[in-house]
């Protein structure tokens, strides 16, 4: 276990070098969230084809992104496709050059998340930078966006050190409910995450780049960590609204860190690590760290170490269906489909 506090009123110089990137919708929205609870904009970076939510973006650096026409998508070869969109992906480049961290914020499903995220993921990421990506998922009856989002998964997984998921499927409320509780769970963790790692010390920062690269995918819990209330509780509220569905059996490690005024000793420490380990096992990496904010006191709790593979079944909505369409193993052996699935897209 090892512990680190930063105060975001009275931070030292920061020793790792973050950047941001949201691209589109989903991804500038949690950018724009994490700005106003603190994050600086210096560093942010905002990408999207809608040049009107472009221009009311927080962030200090924009990149307007040009999507195809029909037409042209049409007529132009799937080699022409992939050199424009490594075009437009090299844009971003530049605003993140000499980054330790880099987070890329965005929704799959739609057709620049899901084709663009995955290339700017890959262009940022090297020996030198740890890319985590943070990534929601569309809800359960969006089936064709989700078939999409999650071809999209596979890529970002592929091009990350490691992929947070945030999936509008975990929960039984209404959509707006839903989508209102994921948006708060992911300000939080990009929040948390970018401000801990950014005036963290450089052995600090080593110990989240291990653990958070102990598996491709990871999920994220919140809870409320009000004074007066024991960390144990808190733990156990957190581990039961994650923000994807996967077995806590499977989790290598874990990051906790305490935002708000609220500030976790040593002794919290061991009590919820002990809770963590009575979950998920003795195992388990553990890290602890404390950044003081305005806002409320709030637990956010990382999970890393989830295999791709494992995480996937327990995403996918009609495995067979899914599987069949990505040539993987199926019991489905006759399954056609007319338009492959990483081009169906809902209106």
């Amino acid at each position: 276990m090892s512990t680190e506090e930063v105060s975001l009123a009275q931070a030292p110089t920061a020793t790792s070098r973050i950047s941001l990137v949201g691209i589109g919708g989903a991804g500038n929205n949690l950018l724009a969230r994490a700005i106003v609870s603190g994050v600086s904009p210096i560093r942010c970076v905002a990408v999207n084809t809608d040049g009107a939510q472009l221009s009311g973006s927080p962030a200090r650096n924009k990149v307007l992104m040009n999507t195809p026409s029909a037409s042209q998508n049409k007529d132009s070869s799937e080699e022409t496709s992939k050199f424009s969109l490594g075009v437009s992906a090299n844009r971003v480049k530049p605003f993140v050059d000499g980054s330790n961290f880099a987070f890329v914020l965005t929704g799959l499903g739609g057709v620049l998340g899901t084709s663009t995220a995955p290339l700017i993921a890959q262009l940022t990421r090297s020996p030198e930078c740890l890319v985590v990506s943070i990534v929601a998922l569309p809800y359960l009856h969006e089936r064709e966006r989700r078939f999409v989002a999650l071809r999209g998964l596979k890529q970002m997984a592929r091009a990350s050190n490691c992929t947070v998921i945030v999936d509008n499927a975990t929960s039984n409320e209404s959509p707006s409910t839903t989508g209102r509780i994921s948006d708060e769970q992911a300000g939080i963790a990009v929040r948390s995450l970018a401000e801990f790692v950014s005036t963290a010390t450089p052995m600090t920062g080593r110990e989240v780049l291990e653990v958070m690269s102990l598996g491709p995918i990871a999920t994220v819990c919140t809870a409320a960590f009000k004074s007066g209330r024991n960390i144990q509780s808190s733990v156990v509220e957190a581990l039961r609204k994650p923000s994807a569905s996967l077995p806590l059996k499977d989790v290598k490690g874990a990051i906790l860190l305490s935002n708000g005024s609220r500030r976790v000793e040593n002794g919290e420490a061991a009590l919820a690590y002990e809770t963590i380990a009575s979950l998920v096992g003795e195992n388990v990496e553990f890290i602890h760290g404390n950044v003081r904010s305005a806002s409320e006191p709030t637990m956010c709790l990382f999970l890393t170490g989830y295999d791709y593979n494992l995480a996937i079944r327990s995403l996918v909505d009609f495995v067979e269906l899914y599987d069949a369409e990505a040539g993987e193993p199926s019991t489905v052996g006759k399954l056609r489909l007319e338009v492959p699935l990483f081009q169906m897209e809902v209106p």
